[in-house]
C-alpha cells in the first residue's frame, strides 16, 4: 500500500488531513463550512481526532489557503497535512501546526529544513532524529513517510489507516 501522504487521497480530490483536539468535531465541522470546505471523512480518537476535507472551496473552485489559524482558536489544536497542494504542479506536501489560533510550524516536505512559524524549532529534533534535516541527512523513497512518522510521534497522533 502507497503511504496516504501522496497517492491513495488524490484518487478523490485534492484533500487536506486535518488532526484536532481541543475542540468538539461539530465544532471544526462548523468552521470548515463556513470556509467553503467540505468535510469528505472523520473520525474521532482519545486524544485526537480526524477530518479529511477538500481543499477547494466549492464555491469558488480557488486553492486559497484555508484559514486554519481562525478555527482552532479558543484551546484548538490543528495538525494539518496539505497531501496535494496543487497536483498539476507536481508540489510537495506541507505540514502546519497551530495551537490556540497561531502558526506554531510550517515547512513543505520538498525542504523540511525551511521551518517557519511562532516555533519553527518544533519539530526540528524529530525531523533531525529520522534524517530528514541535519548534519546526517539520508534521502531516500520513503522521505515524506518518515516525516509523517517524526510529526505524529511527536505529537501522539494517531495512525491513519487507509484501505
Amino acid at each position: 500500500m502507497q503511504h496516504w501522504i501522496r497517492g491513495p487521497l488524490s484518487r478523490h480530490q485534492e484533500i487536506n488531513v486535518v488532526f484536532f483536539r481541543g475542540m468538539s468535531l461539530d465544532a471544526l465541522t462548523r468552521r470548515l463550512l463556513s470556509v467553503q470546505r467540505k468535510p469528505l471523512a472523520y473520525g474521532k480518537g482519545e486524544d485526537w481526532g480526524v477530518v479529511m476535507h477538500n481543499m477547494l472551496s466549492w464555491e469558488r473552485d480557488d486553492y486559497g489557503l484555508v484559514p486554519y489559524g481562525q478555527l482552532c482558536r479558543d484551546g484548538g489544536e490543528l495538525a494539518v497535512f496539505v497531501t496535494e497542494p496543487c497536483a498539476a504542479k507536481a508540489h510537495a506536501p506541507s505540514f502546519d501546526y497551530y495551537r490556540d489560533g497561531r502558526l506554531i510550524t510550517h515547512f513543505s516536505f520538498d525542504d523540511p529544513s525551511r521551518l517557519v512559524g511562532a516555533e519553527p524549532e518544533f519539530l526540528e529534533s524529530a525531523l533531525t532524529a529520522v534524517q530528514v534535516i541535519g548534519a546526517e541527512v539520508v534521502l531516500g523513497d520513503d522521505d515524506d513517510e518518515r516525516i509523517v512518522q517524526a510529526i505524529a510521534a511527536c505529537l501522539a497522533l494517531p495512525e491513519l489507516i487507509m484501505p
